[in-house]
């Protein structure tokens, strides 16, 4: 496979500031509570406490962020055995399109637009709407104390869509960089890849490729063309596409 362009650096950016905000302040939260309790002092531990909530804030968007990375680089990863037939683009943003396009293959049967999500447990999916369910049963409060929790569902921003919006906005790109002699309708494919190893997932009548990451290369390479590219073809598509990225 022939990496046309490489993952930014954002989440990396991300996921560090957020890591190196919160440790400190874990740290510091749990040693005044420590201190509060030995010293029989507890003058600290209502600002230990705030200061404790903070930091598991900011651990959880570097959590967030940390798990975006390594989703990326396992979709990466499991395309690096592609043959060089296919080309990769990594990590674009383009004018008037939601959010950034994680990945895009360029291959002789195919082109596909992957939207990557690091999502666990139990996701719903019925065409584009997206639950993401979670059991109850007892629980303990962050002060100790048993509770019971009921069963709780939350709508998830929709993957599909996003997929299919992406998959739109290339096949502009392509339909209108002219690259082909006589006019031809270009069909991009959007895929969901689901990398986190834990996720339950129960699908419905979905708008889209929906794909675990152990999935995700054998649905590539066993994927009927509808038009069979050439590498030259394939080229100047990955060229049209970095230059309208970069242009914005």
């Amino acid at each position: 496979m022939k990496i046309l362009k490489h993952r930014g650096t954002y989440l990396e950016h991300k996921a560090k500031l957020n890591r190196n905000i919160s440790i400190p302040l874990l740290i510091i939260g749990l040693g005044g509570l420590l201190y509060s309790f030995l010293s029989l002092n507890f003058s600290f531990i209502y600002l230990s406490i705030i200061i404790l909530v903070v930091g598991r804030f900011f651990f959880k968007s570097y959590s967030n962020y940390k798990g975006g990375l390594d989703a990326e680089n396992l979709v990466i990863k499991s395309l690096s055995d592609l043959s060089d037939d296919y080309y990769l683009i990594n990590d674009i943003k383009l004018r008037d399109s939601y959010g950034n396009i994680d990945h895009i293959v360029l291959g002789p049967n195919g082109i596909f637009v992957i939207e990557t999500k690091n999502y666990g447990g139990q996701l719903i999916c019925n065409g584009d709407e997206w639950i993401r369910h979670y059991e109850g049963g007892l629980k303990i409060s962050m002060r100790g104390r048993p509770y019971w929790a009921p069963d709780r569902d939350y709508n998830v921003r929709s993957p599909s869509k996003q997929a299919k919006r992406n998959a739109v906005k290339i096949k502009q790109i392509v339909e209108s960089s002219k690259i082909f002699k006589k006019s031809i309708k270009i069909w991009i494919e959007g895929i969901v890849v689901f990398t986190n190893p834990d996720v339950n997932l129960q699908l419905t009548n979905t708008s889209v490729t929906v794909v675990t990451i152990d999935e995700l290369y054998n649905y590539i390479i066993n994927k009927k063309p509808k038009i069979k590219f050439s590498s030259q073809e394939l080229e100047s598509i990955g060229k049209s596409i970095l230059r309208w990225a970069e242009a914005n």
